[in-house]
């Protein structure tokens, strides 16, 4: 009798385990996640809007939104998509998209999704010919430049290049007193994008070798004679706009998110600022920095992470977002909207027609995918030992970039 007790107790423990599970994994069916990186609060009404859209149409499904720290974003997917239990649709950069899709971590998307947006903006996100990602939104930098200053030592126009800076900064200095140009070069990438922009995308060929070599030097001269400030190899793009906003730089080139914080900290700063295009080289290209949407190979609802991910880069989201955030819409009819083509004198507002003109003119390169941090801090060691020697010679200069060229040709493999 004792037995038979405990087997039924047995066999309603086993049937209540089965359940529990059952349903868990049922809801789990349920639910399609999001991810996005650091959106909240910002961007925190478009997306909620949409999810009550998406909500609405699809009643019986569970949408769940988590937004993660940027500084925990590539963990935290890395760990979800290997683990085979990611999230249906999330937020990421090209940078570490690409890198997914190499390892065969994505679901494509077709080439009729990918037509109504910028073709630069697609094509950034290729591999192997195929669409890897939807663009989600872009950011330009722009210059930003006190132009009262400016005017006072004499010059109209601003620069266009780094070269044409470069040459005007001892005036500068000698005429205002403070340093011509807050630039960080051992930021992530930041280095090599300038290189980039004097069309080094390879270190390959004797002529990039050189080019490389006089950018160097020129920011070697620059940094010997105090007209770049001796923290250049430490602060990031915050402290740059401190530089600017304390009144210790003339120029700075910065994403024009950063103008709202100017005009809030800085008023009288801001008062004699204005707004020029990014900073070039010989490229004649601008740097444009994209987010998008990836779709895991192993997400559980991947046609509606196709839907939402259409309906976050359609023309109403995009519009909105780049109203409340500043940043610049991917979506062509979204660019086609009068917000976007009205420029008033207002600097934030002249920052945006700037940045979708440089959008049509990007020319990001990439050095290497599978081993760009190394090269990137390759990149930036090389203008450390240049710049912190002080009895470095040209030729010396020469040699470090050869050194360079064969560190990366050796990371790229």
């Amino acid at each position: 009798m004792v037995k038979k007790f405990f087997l039924i107790v047995l066999v309603i423990f086993c049937a209540l385990v089965f359940w529990y599970y059952w349903a868990k994994n049922k809801n789990r069916q349920n639910e399609f996640t999001i991810w996005t990186i650091q959106l909240k609060p910002v961007a925190q009404e478009v997306i909620e809007e949409n999810i009550s859209y998406f909500q609405q149409i699809y009643p019986h499904i569970k949408i769940t939104w988590v937004d993660i720290p940027i500084a925990e974003a590539q963990k935290r997917t890395l760990a979800a998509v290997l683990g085979k239990n990611p999230p249906d649709l999330i937020n990421l950069n090209p940078d570490f998209s690409v890198i997914l899709a190499q390892r065969g971590a994505l679901d494509y998307f077709s080439e009729d999704e990918g037509k109504k947006f910028i073709p630069t903006t697609v094509n950034m996100l290729r591999y192997n010919g195929k669409i890897f990602a939807l663009p989600f939104y872009a950011t330009s930098s722009v210059t930003l430049y006190n132009k009262k200053l400016y005017n006072s030592c004499g010059y109209e126009n601003p620069p266009k290049t780094y070269e044409e800076l470069a040459n005007y900064a001892q005036n500068l200095k000698n005429c205002t007193g403070i340093y011509p140009l807050a630039i960080n070069l051992n930021e992530n990438d930041s280095l090599a994008k300038i290189l980039n922009k004097y069309n080094i995308t390879t270190f390959e060929n004797e002529e990039e070798i050189a080019r490389a070599s006089s950018l160097y030097k020129m920011f070697n001269d620059l940094y010997k004679k105090n007209l770049i400030s001796k923290d250049t190899l430490t602060i990031n793009h915050r402290e740059m706009a401190e530089k600017y906003m304390s009144g210790n730089a003339l120029f700075v080139v910065l994403g024009s998110n950063f103008l709202n914080m100017v005009k809030e900290n800085a008023p009288q700063i801001y008062s004699q600022s204005d707004i020029s295009a990014q900073l070039l080289g010989d490229s004649q290209k601008y740097d444009v920095a994209l987010m998008n949407f990836v779709i895991p190979k192993y997400a559980k609802h991947k046609s509606l992470a196709h839907e939402f991910a259409n309906l976050l880069t359609g023309e109403d989201a995009q519009i909105k977002l780049a109203k409340l955030t500043n940043v610049i819409p991917v979506n062509k009819e979204a660019l086609k909207n009068e917000y976007f083509s009205q420029c008033s004198s207002d600097l934030i507002a002249k920052a945006r027609c700037e940045s979708i003109k440089q959008l049509e003119n990007s020319g990001n390169k990439d050095f290497g995918v599978q081993n760009k941090k190394e090269i990137n801090d390759t990149i930036n060691k090389t203008a450390e030992t240049i710049l912190l020697d002080g009895s470095i010679t040209e030729k010396s200069i020469e040699n470090k970039i050869k050194e360079l060229a064969k560190t990366i040709k050796r990371l790229k493999g």
